[in-house]
């Protein structure tokens, strides 16, 4: 029975290892559509919708199946909930790259990255592809200290995005009101995404040593 459930583990780990990878994927796309104004890339971004709901919904149905035939003990029903988080919140992330690009396809083929904006904007993009980059890799190699590092990266992805917030809200922006929303909103989705890699990074934490990260 033991032998039965670290396989079904094993196999759902697995199947939230290629739900990250896409979002990761997802990212990239809708990264690229935004700063090259790139239609193709955007839809390629949407068509990953099915995909990550096949598989939130499959890596569900598993933890499920755990639950409901191997009887798990106190310590193994802490792994299979915090799988049960961690699709969620990965699922979340991959709609939120999707946001990106219905933002990047509704413009088209406006640009919605300014000059005054597109350092911050290319950061903010950057450091949400770090901490799923790091996610990503933490289904086959899991290593502490790295995805530790990804509260870093968040407290500087914050950071850019109150800059970037207060320069919509300057005399330097000279833009329109509709491109400041919008510009507002896909701020809104790279932090957002990067709230979400956090909370899995500390579910992760927690699946693997039954510690919860300090605050």
């Amino acid at each position: 029975m033991r032998e039965s459930f670290r396989g079904q583990l094993d196999d759902l780990v697995g199947r939230l290892g290629e739900l990250a990878a896409v979002a990761a994927e997802g990212l990239d796309l809708a990264t690229r559509a935004l700063f090259d104004t790139d239609l193709d890339a955007a839809q390629a971004a949407l068509d990953l919708d099915a995909r990550i709901a096949e598989l939130d919904t499959d890596c569900s149905e598993r933890a499920v199946r755990i639950l409901a035939l191997q009887g798990p003990v106190a310590a193994d029903l802490r792994l299979v909930f915090s799988a049960v988080r961690i699709t969620g919140d990965l699922t979340r992330m991959g709609e939120l790259s999707l946001h990106i690009a219905r933002v990047v396809r509704r413009r088209h083929p406006e640009s919605l990255v300014s000059d005054l904006l597109r350092d911050d904007l290319r950061r903010m993009a950057d450091l949400a592809a770090q901490i799923v980059a790091i996610l990503r890799d933490a289904f086959t190699d899991f290593d502490l200290d790295t995805i530790k590092g990804t509260h870093a990266i968040e407290t500087e992805l914050d950071a850019v995005h109150s800059r970037l917030l207060s320069l919509l809200e300057s005399p330097e922006w000279d833009g329109d009101i509709r491109t400041a929303v919008d510009t507002a909103l896909l701020a809104r989705f790279y932090g957002r995404f990067g709230d979400q890699a956090v909370d899995v990074a500390d579910r992760l934490i927690f699946f693997v040593t039954g510690q919860r990260p300090a605050a």
